[in-house]
């Protein structure tokens, strides 16, 4: 058995980037053996818009469209798929990180997993059947639905997504099936800026259908996530995509580290995916998605990770980056403070000391608990 890692970089991001994100720097600091034995296996898939293609034209097409629109989203979430099918044994461990439109790949994945299971080589031409059973919706395409239960039996034999998936191939005689569930899925603040901006109207939501998120609520085939959200990201074009039922999840967790999290970090998009121009800041949501990812068991070179990453620093200055934003501003029409946490908990602790140890940060995405952080 081993541990197959993948990490799904951000909008125009590489591995060869003057300012590497989060997704870089822990997919280089990953063991290739763990201490118990186990080979830890890392797949890297650079952002769209990095301009891939055979000439100059193709490239800039896809520098331009990917960047601007997401274009090449399902390529990459198709492609992720494919080398899990080639990769994958029974028993394997899975884990999945994304920053930015990375971490829409990154849920996507887990979400096209949870729909369609992971099938044997044999049938790897059908991929684009389990793509279309994860896109449709309706009562016959949910995941517990006896449809979708009979497509995964005969589409993914060998792998049942769910409890109940599971009981159900049993009734069936299916015996020889294993239960499949994701040991960790860690995403740098997911946007929701896919396809066209909806300010454009009726032309945004017939060119956006394709790449509606079908992953606002988390599964319970996820055995433990954590989302990193930036506070400080004023820009309309770049709203999170939250997880809506956290609280379900964590019902009934006994441990003091709920197994689900989702915190709000100092910083902007940049800032806290690792690409940002302060990573004192950005440091800190590094050490948080790995740190949710050791205690799934995942191992890094810890030294290497340090050195990578650097220290945190929650004072540090934080400049301010729309100065210079151009075109994102157009005078403050398309810039909106993010909502926020609703609650104290979901302030991350470099918030929070970030709050009470610089007097001039208070930042409109912090109202609804600005006065609960400072009262502690």
């Amino acid at each position: 058995m081993k541990r197959i890692v993948f990490f799904c970089d951000g909008t125009w991001n590489r591995l060869d980037a003057g300012r590497p994100t989060h997704a870089v720097r822990l997919a280089q600091a990953v063991t290739p053996s763990a201490v118990d034995g186990r080979t830890q296996v890392v797949f890297y898939q650079q952002g769209v818009g990095t301009g891939r293609g055979s000439n100059m034209v193709a490239r800039l097409t896809d520098r331009f469209l990917g960047g601007a629109f997401g274009w090449g989203l399902d390529d990459n979430i198709i492609d992720a798929y494919r080398h899990l099918v080639f990769c994958y044994e029974p028993g394997d461990e899975i884990f999945i990180f994304g920053f930015s439109r990375g971490a829409y790949t990154a849920r996507s994945l887990a979400g096209l997993i949870r729909s369609a299971g992971i099938p044997p080589r044999d049938r790897i031409a059908r991929i684009n059947e389990a793509i279309a059973q994860y896109r449709a919706r309706g009562p016959d395409t949910h995941p517990d639905s006896k449809a979708s239960k009979r497509f995964r039996a005969d589409f993914a034999p060998i792998t049942a997504t769910s409890q109940q998936d599971f009981d159900w191939r049993l009734a069936q005689g299916m015996d020889d099936t294993r239960l499949l569930t994701l040991a960790y899925l860690g995403v740098w603040d997911t946007v929701g800026a896919l396809g066209l901006p909806s300010f454009l109207g009726v032309l945004a939501k017939l060119i956006n259908h394709k790449y509606t998120f079908h992953d606002a609520a988390l599964s319970r085939s996820v055995r433990s996530a954590r989302h990193a959200v930036a506070i400080d990201e004023r820009r309309r074009l770049y709203p999170p995509t939250l997880w809506d039922n956290l609280d379900t999840l964590n019902d009934g967790a006994t441990d003091p580290e709920p197994p689900y999290r989702q915190l709000w970090f100092p910083g902007n998009h940049g800032i806290v995916g690792g690409s940002g121009t302060v990573p004192q800041l950005s440091a800190g949501t590094a050490d948080w998605i790995a740190e949710g990812a050791r205690m799934a068991g995942l191992e890094f070179d810890r030294v290497l990770l340090r050195q990578l990453v650097g220290p945190a620093d929650s004072a540090a200055p934080l400049p301010d980056t729309l100065k210079k934003a151009g075109l994102f501003s157009l005078g403050g029409l398309l810039l909106r403070d993010r909502s926020g946490p609703a609650r104290p908990s979901e302030v991350s602790i470099n918030a929070a000391d970030r709050v009470r140890a610089v007097s001039g940060y208070r930042p409109a995405s912090l109202s609804r608990v600005l006065a609960a952080i400072l009262a502690k």
